[in-house]
């Protein structure tokens, strides 16, 4: 009975191997996704400098933090820098103003592109107000940039 048993022991290793080391795999994968949003220039931070360049009107930061591959106009051509720099200037008037307070709060995340719910608060002629905005955001040449709205 014991020669019986001896000789499925090297199987059973091997699976209860297998199993450990799968379940280190998805714990470590668990631990990665965790942090990898946490630590370096991350998701959020993207969106923070996107409104913040935005308010103080640092036209070429808010370009470098957007999307290139869905900058087009409206017949689906593809803008240069200087067309998105002008286009942007147009409809902000050109003028500084800063928010008085960035709030962002991550809704989900579906292939890679992450959604956030965002609240501005500015101040313009001493009246505040709050705009509420859906951002989207992915990795484009391994940095975090803008996809909507820009």
């Amino acid at each position: 009975m014991l020669k019986k048993w001896a000789r499925y022991a090297p199987i059973v290793r091997v699976v209860g191997i297998l199993v450990i080391a799968g379940i280190l795999g998805v714990v470590g994968y668990q631990v990665y996704d965790f942090y990898s949003d946490r630590m370096g220039f991350t998701s959020i931070d993207a969106v923070k400098s996107y409104f913040d360049a935005l308010g103080r009107a640092d036209y070429a930061e808010v370009y470098r933090l957007t999307a290139k591959e869905d900058l087009t106009d409206i017949y689906g051509r593809r803008i240069t820098r200087g067309e998105f720099l002008n286009q942007v200037k147009e409809v902000t008037g050109g003028y500084s103003l800063p928010f008085q307070a960035i709030e962002v709060t991550k809704l989900f995340e579906d292939q890679g592109t992450q959604y956030y719910s965002v609240i501005l608060t500015s101040s313009v002629g001493g009246t505040s107000g709050q705009s509420r905005l859906l951002v989207e955001v992915h990795r484009e040449n391994d940095t975090w940039v803008v996809r909507y709205p820009f």
